[in-house]
Order: structure tokens, then sequence, then C-alpha cells
């Protein structure tokens, strides 16, 4: 990763959420709500929160030594609880925190916010991959 703002995936360009604020333990992605992420209901799909939070929780991850030099990480399991609903046009912060680990495996949580209120929250667990 060489710049903030762009999270590098696919996936992350398709959603449109870009990376905000990176340091050692620490990551947020941002996303504005657009007719694109919503279900059936006219709010945001859980998907799109489930991803937030573990792109968050996951750059938080890989942020262990130097935030300019990311370690790579895989997701080996993810609990998400819904905890409220967004709505279109609004911006949804996800907040993600490294909590604990070693040289092969990191724990991290995330909490995703709508107007301050928490609307997701997870916790993970990833694998660092090479070196």
């Amino acid at each position: 990763m060489t710049e903030i703002g762009r999270a590098h995936s696919g996936f992350a360009d398709l959603l449109g959420y870009q990376l905000t604020e990176r340091k050692i333990d620490h990551a947020e992605v941002t996303l504005k709500v657009g007719p694109q992420h919503l279900n059936r209901l006219s709010i945001p799909h859980g998907g799109v929160l489930a991803t937030l939070l573990d792109s968050a929780a996951g750059f938080a991850a890989a942020f262990v030594n130097d935030p300019d030099q990311p370690r790579t990480v895989v997701t080996l399991s993810i609990n998400v609880m819904f905890l409220g609903q967004a709505r279109i046009g609004d911006t949804l912060i996800a907040r993600g925190r490294r909590i604990g680990g070693g040289k092969s495996i990191a724990y991290a949580t995330a909490e995703v916010t709508s107007d301050g209120r928490a609307i997701g929250r997870a916790e993970a667990v990833f694998k660092y991959l090479g070196k």
C-alpha cells in the first residue's frame, strides 16, 4: 500500500470505500451509502457492513509495525454483530484495532458507526502471510 485512500483491491473499488486513517494497530475506512449498497428494505446490506468491519480490522492487523509497510493478512474467522441501521446518503465509518497476537496470528476488533451511532461490531482473527 503506497497511498492513503485507496484500499488496493477490486472489491474495495467496486464498493467504493476508502482507507481514511492508518497508524500502528489502527485503521479507519469510510463509505458513503449509495443506492448500490442497499438491500430490499432500503438499508445498507449486511454484507456491506461486514466488508467494512473485516477491512478495518484486517488493516489494523496489517499495520502491526509500520503503516507504511503493512504485513499481508488473510481472515481466518470473523464474528459480526449488526446493531443498527443506516440510510442512503449516510457516511459509514469503520474503525479497526489490533488487540493482540503473535508472529503468525493477529486478533482485531472493529466497529462501524453512522452519525456516531454504532451499527455493527466485529471480532476477527487473521493469519500473517510471508515475513
